[in-house]
């Protein structure tokens, strides 16, 4: 089972204030059809956020990577 971290110890005060409130981080990269997410930077603590069928999240750069190119292929 995967332990679940909680949203008060995701990311920073930065990205964490934006779904709650009103912060310009983190910043759209972009949305990916086959992840169904969209992906999220921020510009502060370099954490990556994804966004789906869910809560948005912190994600490892293993996953980020693979969205991002999920991304670039479909733009391309």
């Amino acid at each position: 089972m995967q332990d679940v971290t909680p949203f008060r110890d995701q990311g920073c005060k930065f990205c964490r204030e934006f779904w709650i409130s009103h912060s310009d981080q983190p910043k759209l990269i972009g949305v990916s059809l086959e992840y169904q997410c969209h992906l999220y930077r921020c510009g502060v603590c370099q954490s990556w956020w994804e966004y789906g069928l869910n809560h948005p999240h912190v994600i490892d750069r293993e996953l980020a990577d693979a969205i991002v190119a999920d991304i670039a292929q479909s733009s391309s």
